[in-house]
Formats: C-alpha cells, sequence, structure tokens
C-alpha cells in the first residue's frame, strides 16, 4: 500500500517518477486564468486566519459544505451579496468572529473527511503540504492543532498575498476584469512588484449579455470612459478597441467571455444595429435576436483580438445561479452552478470561421465544462491554426477530467503543443492545482512509455514536460 499523499503521489511508473521529479516540478507557474484581487495583491494584508484563507472565496468548497448538509451560516453567513467579506463589528465583534470562524473551518474539515474521491480532498492536503509543511490528514482529531500551526504562520508577513505566490513559484497571472476598471492595482503593483506579473485580463461579460437588465447602463457607462459617441454597433466595437488599447498598455494578453447559451446565429450589420438598438433602450430580445447578436459581437471583437495581440478564451457551457433563494440570500458565485447541456459545435465553428478567415494569425483557447464535448472542441481547435483545445475547467478539473482532457488532445492534436494548466480560481491558496495538473501529466507519459507506445528518450520527454508546463503558455501568450 502506498504511503498517503507521499513524493510520488500519482507517479505510478519509474518514468513518471524521472519525468515529475527531474523536469516537472522545478518549472514556474504561469497561471494565465484567474478570479484572484489585484487589490488584494497589491494591499498585501494577512489573509487572517485559516477559515478565513480557505472558505472566505472558495466556491469549490461551499459547494462541497452544502453538499454535507452544513448550514448557509457557516458558509456564505459572513459574506455580503457583492462577494465582499462583512466587518469584525457586523459579525458581533472580535471574538464572535473568532469563535464563527473556528466554527466555519470546524464544519469543513468534517465536511472534508467524507469527500473521498473529491479532487477538493488531494488540493486540501497539498495546500497543507505545500504552504504550511503539515503531512498528516486533517481530521476532527487534530482538526485544532492544525488550525494553530497554519495560523501561526498566516500571521507571518512571507504568507500574505505576494509572498503565498512566489512560495510555490508563480511567475504570471492574468486576472479576470471589466473592460471598464482603471486597473489602478495593476499598475500599481507593476510599478513596486516584480517577482510576479500581475496581468488583466479583458473580460467583455456585460457587453455581450444584451439580455441583461444592467445592458443599457453598462453601454452608456462605456461611452462616457471611452469618449466614444455610441450611436450604432460599430461605435461600441470601436469604443472596446480604445479600452483594449487600454489593457493592452498595463500588458494584458489575454480576453476571455463565458458563454452560457446560444451565441451564433448569421446577422448582418444592420441586423445587428437594430437589435442593437433594442437591447439599449431597455426592450426584451428574442432568442434567435441574442444569437445573431451575440455571434456578431463575438466575431468582430474576435478580429480585434487578433489585431491588437490578445488571445481570445472562450469558456462555454455553464448554467449559472440555478438555485433562486440562493441567488437572493447570499448573491452570484457560490457555488450554485452546474453544467449546461446545449449543442453548439455548428455554433462555436461559425464564429471561429468568422475570425479566423479574416485574421488567420488569431489565438483562441476554448475550454468546454460538459465533458460531452470533449471531442467535439478538441477536434474543432484542430481545424483553426493556433486554437487550442484548452485545460480541464471548473468541473473537469479533478484527476480523471484531467486525464481524459489530456486523452483527448493527445489523440486530436500535438501533446507537445499543450499550454498546460490553469486555476480559476478566488483562492490565493490554489497553486498546488499545477502540481496536480503535472504530476497527472508525467504519470499519463509515463504509462505509455511503460507500455511500449512511445520510446524511452528522456531528453525528449523531458523537455516535452517542461514545454507544457510553463514554455508553451509563454510562447503562446506572447
Amino acid at each position: 500500500m502506498k504511503a498517503f499523499l507521499d513524493e510520488n503521489f500519482i507517479l505510478e511508473t519509474k518514468t513518471a517518477q524521472i519525468l515529475y521529479h527531474s523536469y516537472a516540478k522545478k518549472m514556474p507557474i504561469f497561471d494565465f486564468h484567474n478570479h484572484l484581487s489585484p487589490l488584494e495583491i497589491f494591499e498585501n494584508k494577512s489573509l487572517g486566519n485559516l477559515a478565513n484563507a480557505w472558505l472566505d472565496h472558495d466556491h469549490y468548497k461551499w459547494r462541497a459544505m452544502r453538499a454535507a448538509g452544513v448550514p448557509e451560516e457557516l458558509i456564505t453567513g459572513h459574506i455580503r451579496k457583492d462577494g465582499s467579506v462583512k466587518s469584525d463589528e457586523e459579525r458581533g465583534g472580535k471574538k464572535a468572529v473568532e469563535k464563527a470562524d473556528y466554527e466555519r473551518y470546524l464544519a469543513f474539515v468534517k465536511t472534508l473527511q467524507g469527500c473521498v474521491g473529491n479532487p477538493l480532498y488531494h488540493w486540501s492536503h497539498l495546500e497543507l503540504q505545500r504552504y504550511f509543511g503539515i503531512t498528516e490528514a486533517l481530521t476532527e482529531n487534530n482538526a485544532k492543532k492544525i488550525w494553530d500551526k497554519c495560523n501561526e504562520l498566516l500571521a507571518n508577513p512571507d504568507y500574505a498575498p505576494r509572498g503565498l505566490l512566489t512560495k510555490l513559484g508563480v511567475k504570471i497571472l492574468c486576472t479576470t476584469d471589466d473592460p471598464l476598471d482603471d486597473l489602478q492595482y495593476h499598475k500599481r503593483l507593476a510599478m513596486e512588484w516584480h517577482d510576479v506579473k500581475v496581468l488583466p485580463s479583458f473580460r467583455p461579460d456585460l457587453a455581450i449579455n444584451a439580455e441583461s437588465p444592467d445592458f443599457p447602463s453598462y453601454i452608456s457607462r462605456l461611452q462616457t470612459v471611452t469618449g466614444v459617441k455610441i450611436r450604432n454597433i460599430r461605435d461600441m466595437i470601436q469604443a472596446f478597441a480604445t479600452r483594449m488599447d487600454y489593457f493592452k498598455s498595463i500588458g494584458s494578453l489575454v480576453s476571455d467571455h463565458s458563454l452560457e447559451n446560444d451565441f451564433y446565429l448569421p446577422a448582418s450589420e444592420k441586423d445587428v444595429d437594430y437589435i442593437f438598438t433594442k437591447a439599449w433602450l431597455g426592450k426584451k430580445l428574442s432568442t434567435e435576436e441574442l444569437a445573431r447578436y451575440k455571434g456578431y459581437v463575438l466575431i468582430e471583437l474576435g478580429k480585434l483580438y487578433a489585431e491588437k495581440g490578445f488571445v481570445m478564451q472562450l469558456h462555454i457551457g455553464a448554467l449559472r445561479d440555478q438555485n433562486s433563494a440562493m441567488l437572493e440570500l447570499s448573491g452570484k458565485n457560490i457555488g450554485e452552478d452546474s453544467l449546461a447541456d446545449f449543442n453548439y459545435a455548428a455554433q462555436l465553428g461559425a464564429v471561429l470561421n468568422g475570425i479566423y478567415s479574416a485574421c488567420p494569425n488569431a489565438k483562441t483557447i476554448v475550454y468546454n465544462l460538459n465533458p460531452k464535448d470533449n471531442e467535439a472542441l478538441a477536434t474543432m481547435a484542430a481545424n483553426f491554426r493556433n486554437c487550442i483545445f484548452g485545460p480541464a475547467w471548473w468541473f473537469n478539473d479533478h484527476k480523471d477530467g484531467i486525464e481524459e482532457q489530456i486523452r483527448v488532445f493527445a489523440r486530436t492534436s500535438v501533446l507537445g503543443s499543450y499550454v498546460g494548466m490553469l486555476t480559476d480560481s478566488r483562492s490565493f491558496l490554489s497553486y498546488p492545482r499545477h502540481e496536480y495538473f503535472r504530476r497527472i501529466l508525467c504519470n499519463f507519459i509515463g504509462n505509455l512509455v511503460e507500455n511500449g507506445e512511445y520510446p524511452d528518450d528522456e531528453s525528449i520527454l523531458g523537455k516535452m514536460v517542461e514545454d507544457i508546463s510553463f514554455n508553451n503558455a509563454v510562447k503562446f501568450f506572447s
């Protein structure tokens, strides 16, 4: 029997162990999609106690606790609907907060004990090992001892956000940012902190989602911020072009879109002008009108991204905010989302064709949330140069999901060109997920080698693992 989470965790063969320990382990991290707060990185304040560090923003953990029957007060009771954390005064004072935070932590410990087969169990214990040097399994029996040790370390300035990022070798990370953000904290970080590049990502979801009640006010704000008089769809695209230039000046490399329902039907500029005007007036759009609008805007923005050197990321297939009572109680991004199940291969092909026909130098990454779409997206991406089937995302970033994504990529494309992993996380303790991915990658390759399916050439394999872990992403996003 293998020891729990030992140095050869997941690495089943000698080849896998060599590839991980000699090549993958030493590589830096390029996290090209996450939801970390640039403000928190800039302020570099202590994360507080282990409940704060683990549970203040992590909807993966919230979802598991809810599934285990933990009362909502111990999950998101300390969070305002806008996602910010309530003050000590709002929560009854310092002593009440300390007691409540330990109760939250203990509720998660009890939940974690039952998470056999859930990636949270591996992630959480890797976090305890890599950040805090704790190698024993967390249980109710040792929970207080581990709580005290972690809290003692978290009080150290080296365990503030910047120290946690550098501790695991993060070199570049891309946050997720609205195009109208002034990016002041990215600018200030670039001037004063050079250990990690903290770069913004251009995510114009509010402009794509013309069905949103916030759409009219957002377009008005876009007009104010850019100084572009917006009279039609062409003006809106031009206003976004000015914001892309601003993001680029701050170092931005990527854009990002979340596509959650039908997003393409053929449309002329005249059609979309009418739909755009209707949406700006706050009128209800039909499903067909929304698909025509979204497809047109995605293609036009995709052309601009190619022109300005951005990689376009498309995250497809989340079914968000399904529990309306929880949405009303605690707000968005609390772990109440699931997999959508709609067929979009033809729509995606049309959008990519519209972009690449005009801009053959475009770069895109496509991600699916529903694993049934793995083969469709992988083969679709291979139709276009510099279009990549992206890493296992969100509900797929567990051991089985990562293995399957690697297998699909390998059999439909060139595994040596793969761009590695991302965290998609709001937690500063999430970076062992890159190690998790690298171990799974090395194990996949190691098994092929030891089954006689690929030559045992360490120089080729070692370089391939280093490239997938870091180098390919740097090259692709450059």
